[in-house]
């Protein structure tokens, strides 16, 4: 049985990405953050890693996990974090924390994912949850989309690096999908109506993914049927990206 990492497995699209694989054979090991985020992941999870993954040695422990549960052939960076950022007034704090877990969660997650594979001689492959805010700007998301933007060329820098040890790397990138988070986050803007109708009409399919719908195309691109697929950004925003002056 193949093993795959899901980081931010707790909740939103990581739980969606994680019960997806399992329903599909993978032996799956999650990270999340705290016992309390990460306990509902034991449902279907074979094992759940407690831990930062701002911090190497979480997916060092993710990776010795999964493969003792059989080959370590998948990796799905995915936990993150979004806040606002006003350039002219950047919160330092805010903007450590943005930067850790999306930027150096990302790329140590890469990191041990490559090591592992190239360690086992197996042709493992990596997704990396990005965002419509990797391609596009909405105002005050400076530091998020700067991350963003990052992974996807932390994928394209894996995949060209990698390819020949038949490692391959592709990021997703979803628009707004119905998470938890972004429950909380309409219910606590000052016109949650308003905001949920102006995220249904952004894009051209007008409506709000579901996790499933990311899980669906990641579950694609860890699979066989995804052979010769690297160094892309999927985007599954429901067309918004390809949308003009919305």
């Amino acid at each position: 049985m193949n093993t795959a990492v899901v980081t931010g497995c707790g909740q939103g699209i990581g739980r969606g990405i994680a019960e997806k694989l399992t329903e599909k054979g993978w032996a799956v090991v999650g990270i999340d953050l705290t016992e309390e985020s990460a306990e509902p992941a034991n449902a279907y999870c074979q094992h759940v890693i407690v831990g930062d993954v701002a911090e190497r040695a979480t997916h060092d422990r993710a990776a010795e996990a999964a493969r003792s549960l059989g080959p370590l052939t998948g990796w799905v960076n995915n936990a993150g974090i979004t806040r606002h950022t006003l350039l002219s007034a950047l919160d330092e704090e805010t903007t450590r924390a943005i930067m850790e877990t999306n930027g150096y969660g990302y790329l140590w997650g890469t990191a041990a994912a490559v090591e592992n594979f190239v360690d086992q001689d197996v042709a493992g492959a990596i997704v990396n949850i990005g965002s419509i805010h990797g391609r596009a700007s909405a105002a005050h998301h400076a530091v998020y989309e700067f991350t963003k933007g990052g992974i996807e060329a932390l994928t394209r820098a894996t995949a060209v690096s990698h390819g020949a040890q038949g490692i391959r790397a592709n990021t997703v990138a979803p628009g707004g999908v119905m998470t938890p988070h972004l429950k909380a986050s309409i219910a606590s803007s000052a016109d949650p109506e308003a905001l949920e109708q102006a995220l249904k009409k952004g894009p051209p399919l007008a409506r709000i993914a579901e996790p499933v719908e990311i899980a669906n195309v990641v579950a694609f691109l860890l699979s066989d049927e995804a052979s010769y697929v690297t160094g892309e950004s999927i985007g599954v925003d429901g067309g918004w990206s390809a949308a003009f002056g919305q």
